[in-house]
């Protein structure tokens, strides 16, 4: 039975909310909270700026007193940790509370974030993209007929994956350039990555070639369903080692120029999600070193496949005249 907590105490939206911190609030209040210390951030006007579903972005200051405002304590934030699957089982969506203390692997200065709050951060965006394509029943891109449905299909996750951009930890230090960069990636991911898994775990009869498609877009999904697709059937990730998996793409990508400082918070990404996946395996699966340098290595060794698939996609929409 699906469980309604009502709207988000600090930005009101009635999207993905639960209880985090002591109260009721949307996974990306959370994840700001989760991030944030005081003082970090500093109001340019007079500390009443309106935060909402809408406009939560547009002034963090005002966004972190707010959380105080609704009741966000650190102290209550083992009552709202979520457990660690002990299984390997892909088909889980969500994940249940628990009161069980959480152990750090690490903290990263530059994005001022325990690594395992950075890889839950990953987590809630996966959990809310799902959430979203849930209730939207938006076309796994995999099924796009044509070229024309497949720029609609992207189009609809730009403001899901602008969210996701603006909340992410260390989006501060990034220039203006380097952030459109990141929405690309992210937005990329949203959609392939997240459709692949899909297909992954589903009846393959709903996958069915599509009749009268251009055969140089049927060619290209043929190609991805064959490699990223058997790949995720096979190791079968379940949802903390995908939400693993997808930060990884998103900052390994690096198809397009950017700034040394991006390249420096993009390692910092990466570090922190493998050291808290580490912390993950050990701690909570009482995996060995062997089977975690193994089972990493599987995992990171489909960042090159998902690579690939991003340069193909960039040739493709070259060929067909389509922005990219």
């Amino acid at each position: 039975m699906n469980v309604f907590y009502g709207p988000c105490l600090v930005c009101n939206d009635v999207k993905n909310t639960s209880m985090h911190f002591g109260v009721n609030s949307c996974a990306a209040c959370a994840a700001f909270f989760r991030r944030t210390t005081e003082n970090q951030y500093a109001c340019s006007r007079n500390n009443n700026c309106a935060t909402s579903y809408e406009r939560k972005i547009l002034c963090r200051a005002c966004r972190y007193t707010n959380c105080l405002k609704a009741g966000m304590s650190r102290g209550n934030e083992a009552s709202s940790q979520r457990s660690i699957p002990s299984s390997g089982s892909s088909n889980s969506s969500s994940t249940s509370r628990s009161n069980s203390p959480q152990t750090y692997s690490g903290f990263s200065k530059i994005l001022k974030i325990h690594h395992e709050d950075l890889l839950q951060f990953y987590l809630e965006e996966v959990e809310k993209t799902m959430s979203q394509k849930r209730r939207n029943v938006s076309k796994n891109i995999l099924l796009a007929k044509s070229f024309n449905e497949l720029m609609i299909i992207t189009a609809h996750e730009h403001g899901s994956a602008m969210e996701a951009c603006i909340d992410c930890p260390g989006v501060d230090h990034l220039e203006q350039e380097d952030l459109k960069v990141l929405l690309k990636y992210v937005q990329f991911a949203n959609v392939w990555i997240d459709s692949v898994r899909a297909y992954s775990v589903s009846d393959i009869d709903c996958f069915k070639e599509v009749s009268g498609r251009d055969d140089r877009l049927t060619e290209f999904l043929q190609q991805v369903k064959s490699t990223l697709g058997s790949a995720f059937a096979e190791l079968k990730l379940n949802i903390y080692e995908f939400a693993a998996f997808k930060a990884f793409c998103i900052w390994k990508l690096g198809f397009f120029s950017t700034s040394r400082t991006m390249k420096t918070v993009a390692e910092d990404h990466y570090d922190g999600v493998s050291s808290a996946l580490r912390n993950y395996y050990k701690n909570q699966l009482k995996m060995d070193d062997c089977d975690i340098a193994i089972r990493l290595g599987n995992i990171t060794l489909q960042i090159v496949t998902v690579t690939n698939i991003y340069h193909d996609l960039i040739c493709l929409h070259l060929k067909v005249g389509m922005p990219i």
